[in-house]
């Protein structure tokens, strides 16, 4: 509403127009009256109305005296504020008044008795003038702030910037400042691996995000016209003043946790809140600003509660790269060998330690990355077929900007175990007409130092599942049937040829004589020369 003043030496004609117009409906309210000029430009002083509707004739100073002082006064800036647009109501139809009105910039002349639908008309008329006139100066009290925080923000301002920002935002030297920043966090599907729920597609959009920031913030603090939104990449900026802070006893924590609430109630998403050092010194806005960046390292070490305070987590050291490889390899490992469970307890731990090291967001994404590139590496060499995996393309969406750790470890999860299975069905389908080419490799190389990794790793095989595999299909183990075919190669040589026992030994593929000695009596019941010199006495 806007506001009026009424200025009448007779009470009943100021009455009379309270209640004769409908002020309300011409976005109008009534905030005072005087019955003469000099209490009226006290009371303009005081009550800075937007409208003020004065008689011309009354003791003392008149209305024409009362509008020229104030302009006069307003033009030479003795009053502060804003200057009232003037409506005069007179009995007298002078033309030397409605002159003068029109040379002091009066709005409108209205005789009485008065018109109501005249002086409603002009009312109305005036409130979209009104309008107008406080939008401008609105986007003019805007962009003086924007300057003047801009410059504090980038170490630009000196004590007279501060100065008029204080005076712009109504803030006392000596009141607590924060910079905070906002960052949407979609939430992860419970019943698929899908990173953004259904409804929350259009929130994921940056200009979508930053209105619905400024609305949840208006809500909570309708009396604040300049707070300013600034966009930082994928983030919302704003800074807290006293005002903010004042109501949870410059609780720093406490304000942002209902702000964080705020936006989970009026808009049902999620958000994760950075706030900087706090200050109380408009020069050192900027080190706010810096510190609320610098509080984003500390994501994922903090308890995942989506709120960061960099006073409490300054001292903690951060880990910019990722280096625990060795974790990574007993993960692929698990994964070849089809050890589920161990799988998941590992990739649990895995993640407890990056938190407990205080990872960087950009160390875990590396991190996250690495393991997904090797993982389809290994799926790549046994002709896996990748592109089909419904967890590969989420786990690669995710981002460590506007994601949290639990749903990184859940996605790489759900990706692990798609993996694995994938990994089994394709050995499976390769084993399907592989074993027969295993065993008869083996039978065209048992004199050379083969093993059962050599010919895993030659047929894109797990060392453990073939050896299984192995039993399965021929009744026996990869190692007896090895040495099988070496002692009767062996025995064939000791039959049909004069080689010595060593020789015959490095021909069938032992390294030792005596191991193959030893070997030998173990399935013969007697040495390789008792062998042979029995097999040339029954001769």
């Amino acid at each position: 509403m806007h506001q009026v003043l009424l200025v009448d030496d007779e009470v009943y004609a100021r009455k009379g127009l309270r209640k004769l117009i409908r002020w309300e409906a011409c976005g109008f309210e009534v905030i005072g009256e005087a019955d003469d000029g000099d209490e009226a430009y006290e009371q303009i002083e005081r009550l800075q109305p937007d409208v003020v509707i004065t008689d011309i004739r009354m003791p003392e100073t008149d209305g024409l005296e009362l509008i020229r002082r104030t302009n006069l006064d307003g033009e030479q800036n003795e009053i502060g504020g804003k200057m009232p647009y003037f409506i005069i109501v007179s009995g007298y139809n002078d033309f030397t008044y409605a002159q003068q009105a029109v040379r002091y910039g009066v709005q409108d002349y209205i005789l009485k008795p008065i018109d109501e639908i005249e002086l409603e008309a002009t009312l109305c008329r005036l409130s979209a003038v009104l309008k107008q006139r406080k939008s401008a100066e609105q986007e003019k009290r805007e962009r003086q702030y924007m300057r003047c925080l801009e410059q504090l923000m980038y170490g630009e301002a000196d004590s007279s910037a501060a100065e008029q920002w204080l005076e712009l935002t109504d803030t006392q030297s000596g009141d607590m400042l924060a910079y905070l920043l906002f960052e949407y966090n979609p939430r992860l599907c419970s019943d698929a691996p899908k990173i953004t729920c259904a409804g929350e597609e259009d929130v994921a959009q940056l200009g979508s995000f930053h209105q619905i920031v400024r609305a949840v913030l208006k809500r909570m603090y309708p009396q604040d016209s300049l707070m300013h939104l600034k966009q930082h990449g994928e983030r919302v900026g704003v800074l807290l003043t006293g005002k903010h802070l004042c109501t949870d006893a410059n609780n720093l924590r406490k304000t942002v946790e209902k702000i964080q609430s705020s936006f989970m109630e009026m808009e049902n998403i999620r958000v994760c809140i950075y706030a900087g050092a706090t200050c109380q010194d408009p020069l050192l806005i900027g080190h706010a600003y810096q510190t609320a960046l610098k509080a984003i390292a500390y994501k994922f070490s903090t308890e995942d509660d989506g709120v960061v305070l960099f006073d409490e987590v300054q001292h903690a050291q951060v880990q910019w790269m990722h280096t625990d490889h060795e974790k990574q390899q007993q993960l692929l490992r698990l994964m070849e060998e089809q050890q589920m469970e161990a799988m998941e307890v590992t990739l649990g731990d895995w993640f407890t330690e990056m938190r407990a090291s205080c990872y960087a967001p950009a160390a875990v994404t590396s991190a996250v990355h690495q393991l997904v590139s090797s993982v389809v590496s290994i799926l790549q060499s046994i002709q896996a077929d990748v592109k089909t995996m419904t967890t590969l393309q989420p786990v690669l969406d995710w981002q460590s900007e506007r994601g949290r750790l639990v749903d990184a470890h859940q996605l790489l999860n759900f990706f692990m175990e798609e993996a694995a299975r994938r990994l089994a069905e394709q050995r499976l389908q390769i084993q399907k007409g592989a074993m027969p080419k295993i065993k008869s490799y083996i039978e065209e190389n048992y004199s050379k130092n083969i093993s059962l990794k050599s010919i895993a790793s030659e047929f894109y095989m797990n060392p453990v599942y073939l050896g299984q595999r192995f039993r399965k299909v021929y009744g026996m183990y990869f190692n007896d049937f090895l040495l099988q075919l070496r002692i009767e190669e062996a025995k064939r040589l000791l039959r049909q040829t004069d080689l010595r026992v060593y020789e015959v030994a490095e021909r069938v593929g032992f390294g030792s004589s005596d191991y193959f000695a030893t070997q030998f009596e173990k399935i013969e019941a007697s040495s390789p020369t008792e062998y042979r010199n029995r097999l040339m006495g029954e001769g």
